[in-house]
């Protein structure tokens, strides 16, 4: 069922495209114009500048190729081998080779067309040059690293001053994404005289300042869907349906599976996760789980290497229609991507800029076709972010759920409605002070599963480590939200947490050091295994680790034979300074705090001693006063008595009296570093000095 408005024949538009084109959109199988391609082509066709806001999906890269298309075509003068005529900036290399895609469907009726894409991390500058030097294209296709490196090449012959049409497409992920310098060296680089289009499914407050510097007097077009119940626009296809679940934190993974096998037996699925370690991990486990064996699991996201980005993305896109496939995924898969078949999205974790969330969910739902989302939030911590979307003009619904597990809420809309409109300020208050931490415990279906989930991470270490990375890389997102107010921090459940990512052990965080006790914490039970015999599957990384294990264990042994042998005090002996590293002064530093310490015990202990009548001294006497280094004046001031003891003593008393003096001088040079009259390093030099005859 097609829902997007058709907006007349292509025959239909003034100006009048030419026959090639005609020919090509039919033979892709587009009788009609959207609306944004009826808006858009011909403004751009008459020379305008343009911003062009329309939902996604809605057809907006045949809204700028065709244009470039018909004025390269029509130019009096065909383009010199080094000129380029146009210029197509995308913020991600998959959002890139797309439109290159795209692109070459008009291939066969543009011949003396040519073009060229330009990503990095698969070819090399000194590649892409050769590849321009012998193509000769007409446009340029890629993201702004690279395009910003060729034009800046003298060597590249590159020459642009014939350039009609610049492109930035999905414009407010292109600054978001951090390449506001790359954009504005790119553009000081092309001539004036050109027509700029800017495209977007969303418009920001940055957009608009590239607009203001950037674009000449442009036309706005904005495509809106009209929202048919409630009146006013929205902000995603109406063919697009939104559902969200409720539930609990550990029960995520076990939804997502029976999501799969009810809603993608015969579908392309993409499901969404905060991290990209995350998305390392559950592909890893998910792709060794029996219950989805009969899907073609992939892996995206921003941290892999190019070459296995494209090649992910090529076999997930060549995933031939009716077959089950699922791509786990970041963000980096949200935007522009028209992936073919894609009929269901599930968004495991809600993205932290609110502005992705229609992003991914109109990953489905394109050009018509009807198409399926739904987000998991965590009940009585995440239940406001429906609100949220609803004022934001995003349409959606409870999840229509059958035949799956028992979930954790059951309240209708309107009752919840109700329950709120009846409580006053006063309970509310309360009933936000009450937000408890700790969730229900899992029920027998959901502790079954992830006990089997426990079982699979038992078969591999590395499935531990990468668990444990996630989990660490969830908590640190989770604390980034822009929505904080709705995804707090705070209120995260770490037991439930741990337990939903089938972990084995907790990890060292700091984030957990308030919580943690005797290895656990309070919703998670630590596995019983034994971690020195816990093995990787891959022979190389069980090698590496048996022998770090064999050198740890040696490295202990030695340690508990010399504290055996010397004592634990002489364990505590300074290790000499390498003095070729660069934080030796550091070391430094550190040893000469210890050694204040430790003089300062010894002085602890002497008074402990003196105050117990173990040392008798004369009144006259004062240890703090004794300014002879040798300690011959305060040996003349000792008693008979006291000249008994000195065998066990003297050297104490001594060291003791040395103690107080340097201690005091150093409090004095501390006092006239913090007044500014003396340097930092100054200060050290002298502090070094003092203590170095330890």
């Amino acid at each position: 069922m097609v829902s997007v408005a058709p907006a007349g024949s292509w025959e239909s538009l003034e100006p009048k495209l030419s026959p090639a084109v005609l020919d090509a959109v039919s033979t892709m199988g587009f009788s009609d114009m959207t609306p944004v391609q009826a808006g858009a082509i011909p403004l751009f066709m008459k020379n305008k500048d343009v911003v062009v806001e329309a939902v996604t999906g809605s057809g907006k890269t045949l809204s700028f190729l065709i244009p470039i298309l018909e004025k390269i075509h029509r130019r009096s003068r065909k383009l010199a081998p080094t000129e380029v005529g146009a210029i197509i900036i995308s913020p991600t290399r998959e959002l890139a080779t797309q439109i290159t895609k795209v692109l070459a469907d008009f291939e066969p009726f543009f011949p003396n067309i040519q073009h060229q894409l330009l990503i990095g991390g698969e070819t090399s500058l000194e590649e892409d040059i050769a590849t321009f030097q012998q193509v000769h294209p007409d446009i340029l296709i890629g993201t702004p690293g690279r395009l910003e490196d060729i034009l800046s090449q003298k060597r590249g012959g590159v020459n642009v001053k014939e350039l009609e049409v610049l492109v930035l497409d999905e414009a407010d992920r292109l600054l978001d994404m951090g390449f506001s310098v790359s954009l504005n060296k790119i553009m000081s680089l092309l001539p004036k005289q050109r027509r700029t289009g800017l495209f977007s499914a969303t418009m920001t407050d940055g957009l608009t300042e590239l607009v203001r510097a950037g674009l000449r007097n442009p036309v706005r077009v904005v495509v809106k869907v009209e929202d048919l119940v409630g009146g006013g626009g929205q902000r995603t296809p109406a063919s697009l349906h939104i559902g969200y679940i409720l539930c609990s934190t550990s029960q995520k993974l076990l939804l997502l599976s029976h999501l799969l096998r009810q809603e993608s037996a015969n579908k392309k699925t993409i499901v969404y996760f905060a991290t990209c370690a995350s998305v390392d991990y559950f592909y890893k486990l998910l792709s060794r789980l029996p219950a989805l064996s009969d899907f073609a699991i992939h892996s995206l996201h921003g941290k892999m290497e190019t070459k296995k980005r494209s090649l992910t993305f090529k076999s997930f896109t060549n995933i031939p229609a009716g077959s089950p496939g699922v791509l786990l995924c970041t963000d980096v898969a949200s935007r522009g991507l028209d992936i073919p078949d894609v009929d269901f999205v599930v968004q495991v974790d809600p993205p932290q800029d609110p502005k992705a969330f229609t992003h991914r969910c109109g990953r489905a739902g394109r050009a018509g076709r009807e198409g399926k989302a739904v987000v998991f939030l965590v009940k009585g911590k995440e239940d406001t972010y429906v609100d949220f979307l609803k004022v934001r003009k995003v349409p959606i619904h409870r999840w229509g759920w059958s035949g799956g597990p028992t979930i954790t809420e059951n309240v209708d809309d309107d009752e919840e409605d109700a329950t709120m409109a009846d409580s006053t300020e006063e309970q509310d208050e309360a009933l936000l002070g009450k937000i408890v931490k700790e969730e229900p415990e899992d029920d027998a279906e959901n502790a079954a599963f992830l006990k089997e989930l426990q079982k699979i991470v038992r078969t591999d270490r590395d499935l531990h480590d990468k668990g444990t990375m996630a989990y660490v890389s969830f908590i640190r997102s989770y604390s980034k939200h822009e929505a904080s107010f709705i995804f707090r921090s705070r209120d995260l459940d770490l037991g439930a947490l741990a337990r939903g990512y089938a972990l084995l052990r907790l990890p060292k965080m700091p984030e957990l050091k308030n919580e943690k006790a005797e290895g656990s914490i309070k919703g998670f039970v630590p596995a019983d295994i034994d971690m020195d015999k816990y093995k990787y599957q891959d022979k190389q990384k069980e090698a590496v680790r048996v022998k770090k294990l064999e050198a740890y264990k040696l490295k202990q042994a030695e340690k508990e034979k010399e504290i055996a042998l010397n004592g634990a005090q002489n364990s505590k002996k300074r290790k000499p300074i390498n003095k070729a590293s660069s934080w030796s002064e550091k070391q430094e530093a550190k040893e000469r705090k210890l050694d204040r310490q430790l003089k300062k015990q010894r002085k602890r202990d002497y008074l402990k001693r003196k105050a117990a009548g173990e040392i008798v001294e004369e009144e006259e006497h004062e240890g703090d006063d004794d300014e002879d280094d040798d300690g011959e004046e305060g040996e003349s001031k000792k008693t008979k008595e006291s000249k008994k003891a000195e065998g066990e003593e003297a050297e104490v008393n001594e060291d003791d009296g040395d103690d107080w003096d340097e201690l005091a001088q150093e409090e004095r040079l501390a006092k006239k570093m913090k007044k500014g009259k003396m340097s930092k390093r100054d200060f050290e030099k002298q502090v070094g000095n003092m203590f170095a005859d330890l």
